[in-house]
């Protein structure tokens, strides 16, 4: 990228004048003074952006769930010890984000934090491209190589205070971008040594995502139904019926007798069904019974412990109206290989319930990910009728919609 030969300060004055062009409407965004990645940046955000604001912040819940969910937890330790000393002792600050833009740890000097607080730059806060416009983690992300942004380069003027230079962060085994790692602070964030300090870093963290399972620490009483690798609870998988069983008690905390269980559990119930469900009951205990104070009574099968479940907490998020958690939340393949009838309802109920909040007052972007998620054409459509006539991804959703019409 030849970041020594940039002139920052001349840099961060031409995207200053950039911004005036671009209030006074005399020059389109191709025109701006600006670097080029930037000035496509620029072109990226613009295009899904009806207005740069504060970025919006997760909640303590949820952003525990998000730091649970994410492979990133495995290497954020490795950040902690090869960045942050050294970014704390610079007064910059260290962000370890996720694929969708989600800062999920942020690090450096108390002050350094408090102040960054002040612009919405803080765990939990969404610095996407999409979101919040230019930054180098959201750059990062969007073109999968290292950036760097200075000052008024920033899309977000109160952002302008702050230079940044983030690194993606791949899956070894797929190439997949799983997340970026960024340096905030004063002019040091984007100093000669900054990139190389970060692909250092990067490489040793990709690295230690080659060992299974290396530092995974996951809640022991949460059925994680959303992962690609099957139902975990906790660390530990559980076959797809084990899954099925915990999920209806969950949801049924005042228990299910034996014949309502097996309802709940095979589409076409035969003579051998309910002694398929003990049979079933006794091996989960055994499961169970490796933790102490995982109760399991019997008539009616009821849990004793507070069990959550992916399913459990998407409710939740709906009943008290937290549209971005519950897309955070929701995974298209929570027991998609599930045919017990009680499941099927209860993902039904609660992909209806989020398609219909999301049709109410989702964004543009939100109405694109979910109907991608659903092959839904009403949800395409109405992202369409979101996003500005301009806006490249138009005319690939539009060919989205035909092809789920056809």
């Amino acid at each position: 990228m030849g970041e020594s030969a940039i002139d920052w300060s001349g840099a961060s004055r031409r995207a200053q004048h950039a911004h005036e062009l671009l209030e006074t409407r005399e020059a389109g965004v191709a025109e701006l003074p600006l670097r080029s990645d930037v000035r496509e940046s620029w072109k990226r955000s613009l295009a899904s952006l009806t207005a740069v604001q504060v970025p919006s912040v997760l909640s303590d819940d949820h952003l525990r769930l998000a730091r649970e969910r994410s492979e990133l937890q495995r290497i954020w330790p490795v950040f902690e010890k090869l960045l942050v000393p050294a970014a704390t002792d610079a007064n910059l600050l260290v962000a370890l984000a996720d694929t969708g833009g989600t800062l999920l740890w942020v690090a450096g000097s108390n002050g350094a934090l408090t102040q960054a607080e002040g612009v919405g730059f803080m765990a939990g806060a969404d610095w996407a491209e999409r979101t919040v416009g230019t930054s180098a983690p959201g750059m990062a992300l969007a073109t999968g190589a290292g950036s760097q942004v200075s000052g008024a380069e920033h899309l977000y003027e109160r952002a302008h205070q702050y230079s940044c230079s983030a690194v993606p962060i791949r899956d070894p085994r797929t190439g997949q971008v799983i997340g970026a790692i960024d340096l905030t602070g004063g002019p040091d964030a984007i100093a000669t040594h900054s990139l190389p300090l970060l692909q250092a870093a990067v490489m040793a963290a990709e690295t230690q995502l080659l060992l299974p399972g290396a530092g995974v620490v996951a809640d022991p009483d949460y059925l994680d139904l959303g992962r690609s690798d099957g139902a975990h609870l906790g660390s530990v998988p559980i076959s797809l019926r084990h899954a099925e069983i915990l999920t209806l008690l969950a949801q049924y905390r005042e228990g299910l007798n034996t014949a309502q269980l097996v309802e709940e559990l095979f589409e076409r119930p035969d003579a051998a069904a309910e002694g398929t469900a003990r049979a079933e009951i006794v091996r989960l205990r055994k499961v169970l019974g490796t933790v102490p104070g995982r109760t399991l009574t019997s008539r009616p099968y009821r849990l004793q412990w507070g069990l959550q479940t992916t399913i459990g907490r998407l409710w939740k998020a709906l009943e008290e109206g937290d549209l971005g958690a519950a897309l955070q939340i929701y995974s298209p393949g929570m027991l998609a290989r599930s045919q017990a009838p009680g499941i099927i309802l209860l993902r039904y109920r609660a992909e209806a319930a989020l398609r219909e909040m999301v049709l109410d007052r989702g964004t543009a972007h939100q109405l694109l990910n979910l109907g991608r998620q659903l092959a839904d054409s009403d949800l395409l459509r109405a992202a369409l009728r979101e996003l500005p006539a301009d806006s490249p991804a138009r005319s690939l959703i539009v060919a989205e919609v035909q092809g789920l019409d056809e």
